[in-house]
């Protein structure tokens, strides 16, 4: 090899001799370099040299290494490729003449990079397996000087001399760098930038930094759609013998090109620089507010700072939209640039070139997992997957639910994507045609975006499927069931298959079985059925549907109206109509007025609905919750309704009773006592159904209110029991101690005295008090009492002469089979009432009686009133009382006279009493 392969001599001789004929070519290059130095490349030795060897690997066609280390001072920085070229050298030793061009696709093409050196060192060695060179200022200065030539500074990098030193084994260049300071903060310095170095220049695959290596890895990325674009995985790994574990680390980028622009993004998701700029393929000094690293190859200025004037910035969106396209659909949004926060001229050209592409591609992830042009583009805020894949099929436009959050909306309002608001979805869903369980599922799916009132009045033109196959356009109007299942014409309510709480919530209405026999529309039709038509049209289907969901249904009356086919196809009111195999039938008139129930309706609506909706099986009942008066079409109800103090609260009574064949009266009420619902009528005194049966209904030649219940010991021997299974149930119809009427108190009184009946004295005196007692109730008027033939006396016995007793002592003198009680207390009022009633005398009327003896005086206070006061429970009044050892009366009739001895007695106020031995003590 030549002692000066690359000519040197002639390249310093050249130099100096244009400085020489030119000194002020000399103070120009001195500052022009100084410039450089100082401003231009103050802090890019690595950058410009990671470049030279980037520049030098792709033109050897390799994947190239960079090593720096420093030895005793010196700064090494070795590269693989392409080694020192003479072209290479007079570049190097020249100011702005490069041997590269733009054509060949290389880094450094101005031919000032090489000037970083020169910030730290004032000798530079350039070895290379082809030949070494070496700048020196030391060595510069004196070759000025010799040259005749004077100045303050001397460029550096102008004069070039060879050397024969090679570059480090396994290199193909070295750079060695005389350091004037401290190597330490340019190695960390250096260690900083080499992470992004591997990533900007394509052509290094390893940097190592005093012994850390930082290397870079790329493998195939995900598939780009369209072929002008392709993606890769950049894996930067930093580790090495020079580095500790806990500085080691991995970075992985996701990295897509379309023309000479490279846009990457942390592949693992990872937070994008708080601080970038434009790279070109190096850092440039424009600042770049966008999430993505923008790798370009625009044309830059000398100092490789900024822009060319003729480099258009937004040439470099090319291939942002290719690399959202491969992100989720949140990091999409996240990544999309903001103008407002651009930090100058240069960023905001490009986010907004970047943002014009956003508009005019489709890019943003739609709920069906396809890409959508943002200006026809909607966002439902709450979206969720479940409710995306219910719309999917009609919403094509609808953006990924992940991104369909209130924080997103700005960024996408800004790209013209609409929001879609509850109302606005509720008018889209209408016209949809689809099973009622689709419509629950979407309602399913909407209810967690229904939070407030305002929510709630948003989907007020919800589609909601209903029961009969029509859809209604909100919930106005409807109502839900839990136990009704099929349609009503007359009452809207949704399907059962769609219901949803959802639905409830926005105002749909709950509806009882009741409620929906109770509906007023629901009359209008019955009412508006043609009774000389043939068909019911399915209505009383329906109605024993809704009485089949709720056996516990209260029916209203009216309901009994509804028309129903009978056997001859007539129609008539379920009232007048039963069942075909009835009970009722066979205790009816053979006259009665009642239809038959086609065969074919109570198939239909079922024997059980149909009875409860008024159809006879058993007796029939009328119920009225506020009765006004007897309006009921009872027989001889106005009779019942006149024994009414006051109109009852409720009125229920049995219907149809004058149509029961006298001769079935058994068993007629047999299936009254037996049916749960009218047996509690039977056994109401007061109620018109007991009332009519004990003055109409008749057995065995009696009527009812002439037989006493079997368990009514009471009236044992006075009326006879009623012969039938169910007489006890019967007791309301039947005859009891309280008379309710002058018939019943005729009857007691008649039967009281009939000779041939075994009745006791206690008896007797207790159905005269029970007849007493409501002559003075106001029950009955005495003079409406038919006067019986014969009394019953106290002694058990059937007289037709006999006295009412009216005073308590004249009870002693009067023999039992003569005397009459109105009670058990003798009182003379009702003493006087019972001799009205019984057509008799009163005992103070028939009988005189006079004391013989006047015995001796006393006062109430005397211990003999005491005791007899005592004794028989009363006060002795505080008159006159005189004490008698034996106390005679004369007993005076009209016919007959006696003296009869007597305990005590009351003669004009005065009390006699009879003197009683008292026990010896």
């Amino acid at each position: 090899m030549s002692a000066d392969p690359f000519g040197t001599a002639a390249l310093r001789s050249s130099t100096l001799d244009a400085w020489v004929a030119s000194p002020t070519r000399l103070a120009e290059d001195a500052a022009a370099e100084s410039d450089l130095v100082t401003v231009g490349y103050r802090d890019r030795l690595l950058t410009e040299l990671a470049a030279n060897a980037a520049d030098a690997a792709a033109e050897a066609g390799m994947a190239g290494e960079l090593a720096v280390w420093v030895a005793d001072g010196e700064l090494h920085v070795a590269n693989t490729g392409a080694p020192l070229t003479a072209e290479g050298v007079r570049s190097l030793a020249a100011l702005r003449v490069s041997a590269k061009t733009p054509a060949d696709g290389r880094i450094g093409r101005f031919g000032v990079g090489f000037t970083a050196t020169a910030t730290v060192a004032d000798r530079v060695e350039v070895r290379s397996r082809t030949g070494s060179i070496v700048f020196d200022r030391a060595l510069a200065e004196d070759a000025v000087r010799a040259a005749g030539l004077s100045g303050d500074t001397v460029p550096v990098l102008r004069l070039v001399w060879p050397s024969d030193v090679g570059p480090a084994e396994g290199f193909d260049t070295e750079v060695v760098l005389s350091l004037r300071e401290l190597s330490g903060p340019l190695i960390e310095a250096m260690l900083a930038q080499a992470p992004d170095l591997v990533v900007e220049l394509a052509a290094l695959q390893r940097i190592t930094v005093d012994g850390v290596e930082i290397t870079v890895e790329r493998s195939a990325g995900p598939e780009v759609e369209d072929d002008e674009a392709s993606s890769a995985i950049v894996t930067v790994s930093v580790g090495g013998a020079g580095s500790s574990s806990a500085s080691s680390s991995t970075q992985r980028w996701l990295e897509v090109t379309r023309g000479g622009t490279r846009w990457l993004v942390d592949a693992d998701g990872g937070p994008a620089p708080e601080h970038d700029v434009l790279r070109a393929p190096t850092p440039t000094d424009i600042e770049l507010s966008l999430p993505c690293r923008c790798i370009t190859d625009l044309a830059l200025t000398p100092d490789r700072r900024h822009l060319h004037p003729r480099a258009e910035i937004a040439d470099a969106a090319v291939g942002y939209v290719d690399l959202l396209l491969l992100l989720d659909p949140v990091r999409r949004v996240q990544l999309v640039p903001e103008l407002h926060l651009a930090r100058n001229r240069d960023d905001a050209r490009l986010i907004e070139a970047v943002r014009e592409q956003l508009r005019d591609v489709a890019w943003l992830p739609s709920a069906d997992g396809g890409a959508l042009l943002p200006s026809r583009s909607v966002v439902l805020i709450g979206l969720t997957d479940r409710l995306a894949e219910i719309l999917s099929e009609h919403f094509a436009d609808t953006v990924h639910p992940d991104i369909s959050l209130a924080q997103h909306l700005p960024t996408l309002g800004r790209l013209g994507v609409e929001e879609l608001g509850l109302a606005a979805l509720a008018e889209r869903l209408g016209g949809l045609q689809h099973e009622p369980s689709w419509w629950h599922d979407l309602y399913e799916a909407l209810a967690p975006l229904v939070s407030t009132g305002r929510e709630v009045e948003e989907l007020g033109a919800l589609p909601i499927p209903r029961s009969d196959g029509r859809m209604s356009v909100g919930v106005r109007g409807l109502f839900v069931s839990d136990r009704i299942a099929t349609p009503m014409r007359w009452i809207p309510t949704v399907h059962p298959d769609a219901r949803h709480s959802l639905l409830e919530r926005l105002g749909v209405q709950e509806l009882s079985a009741t409620d929906a026999l109770a509906d007023p529309a629901l009359r209008v039709l019955i009412e508006d059925i043609d009774l000389d038509g043939s068909d019911d049209d399915g209505l009383a289907t329906e109605i024993c549907a809704v009485l089949r969901a709720d056996p516990d249904a209260a029916v209203p009356p009216w309901l009994a109206t509804l028309p129903l086919l009978d056997t001859d196809g007539e129609l008539r009111p379920a009232d007048e109509l039963l069942l075909p195999d009835s009970p009722l039938l066979s205790v009816l008139v053979d006259d009665h007025p009642f239809g038959v129930v086609d065969d074919e309706v109570v198939s239909g609506c079922g024997a059980d609905e149909l009875r409860r909706l008024g159809v006879g099986w058993g007796f029939l009942t009328v119920t009225d919750e506020l009765p006004v008066g007897p309006d009921h079409d009872l027989p001889d109800e106005e009779d019942w309704w006149d024994t009414l103090p006051d109109p009852p609260e409720k009125l229920t009574a049995v219907r149809d009773l004058d149509l029961i064949d006298d001769r079935s009266w058994p068993d007629a009420l047999t299936m009254m006592a037996t049916d749960e619902d009218i047996a509690p009528l039977l056994s109401d005194r007061d109620g018109y159904t007991a009332w009519w049966l004990r003055r109409h209904a008749e057995v065995d030649g009696l009527l009812l209110g002439e037989y006493r219940a079997p368990s009514d010991e009471i009236l044992a021997g006075i009326i006879d029991p009623l012969d039938h299974p169910h007489a006890d149930a019967l007791v309301g119809a039947l005859a009891r101690l309280e008379p309710d009427t002058a018939d019943d108190a005729a009857l007691l009184l008649t039967r009281l005295g009939a000779p041939g009946r075994d009745i006791s004295a206690g008896a007797a005196v207790m159905v005269h008090a029970a007849v007493v007692a409501a002559c003075r109730r106001g029950v009955l008027d005495p003079a409406d009492v038919e006067v019986p033939e014969r009394v019953r006396t106290v002694a058990g016995a059937v007289t037709d002469r006999a006295v009412v007793v009216d005073q308590p002592w004249l009870l002693q003198a009067l023999p039992d089979a003569e005397a009459v009680l109105a009670g058990p207390m003798i009182t003379p009022a009702d003493a006087e009432i019972l001799a009205t009633l019984l057509d008799l005398p009163l005992g103070s009327e028939e009988y005189t009686a006079t004391v013989r003896d006047p015995g001796d005086a006393a006062t109430w206070a005397h211990p003999e009133a005491v005791r007899f006061g005592a004794e028989r429970g009363v006060e002795v009044p505080r008159g006159q009382v005189r004490l008698h050892d034996e106390l005679w009366i004369s007993l005076r009739s009209a016919d007959s006279r006696r003296d009869v001895r007597v305990r005590w007695w009351v003669e004009d106020g005065v009390t006699h009493l009879e003197r009683r031995e008292t026990p010896e003590s």
